[in-house]
């Protein structure tokens, strides 16, 4: 009994925790400009460990960038963040939240930052419409203030889109497969 009552409390606490993840601010301007610094921040990052990443993004129809709080203890985990599409013809941006629930094995507390390149119109209309990702994801990683390292991989199911993550910090030994859900954010998005 108090194994499953430990259990209950960690599962709770793993929750709550995935639940925190929000843009800083007070009005929404503010909001928008931390998510677009945690954007560009994240690009940044990207483009000095990734050769030819700039190339892909630049010459991609949009790209999305999401900042991600993911936990999961055994069997469950779920996630919660939030981010900004940028159309690249135009440079119109769509800003987004999103939730994530996936079922696997393994442990894991992770800030990370996604990076979602679409190559094809159709998929970058129906991510910004319907907002849906499916695939399945396994990660390795051990990092604190800049130190440690991290291994991940996704298998992304179309290959209309190509997905970057970068773990900021946390811990995770995991294979799961996963759905997320991203739809806009009403607050950020009334101008």
């Amino acid at each position: 009994m108090k194994s499953k009552t430990i259990l209950l409390v960690l599962i709770s606490c793993l929750f709550v925790l995935a639940g925190c993840a929000r843009p800083k601010g007070e009005t929404p301007e503010q909001k928008r400009e931390f998510v677009q610094q945690m954007a560009t921040d994240t690009l940044a990052e990207l483009y000095a460990g990734v050769p030819g990443a700039r190339s892909l993004v630049e010459n991609s129809v949009g790209y999305g960038v999401f900042s991600n709080i993911n936990t999961q203890l055994m069997f469950f985990g779920t996630g919660n963040g939030y981010g900004v599409v940028t159309d690249t013809s135009d440079g119109f941006k769509t800003y987004m939240r999103m939730a994530e629930g996936g079922v696997g094995l393994g442990v894991a507390l992770l800030d990370f930052r996604e990076v979602i390149i679409f190559n094809d119109q159709s998929a970058y209309k129906n991510f910004v419409t319907e907002g849906w990702n499916f695939g399945g994801q396994g990660n390795a990683a051990a990092k604190y203030e800049g130190t440690g390292g991290s291994a991940s991989g996704e298998v992304p199911l179309d290959a209309a889109v190509v997905v970057y993550q970068i773990t900021k910090s946390g811990i995770a030994l995991r294979a799961n497969f996963s759905a997320s859900k991203y739809w806009l954010d009403s607050d950020l998005n009334s101008y």
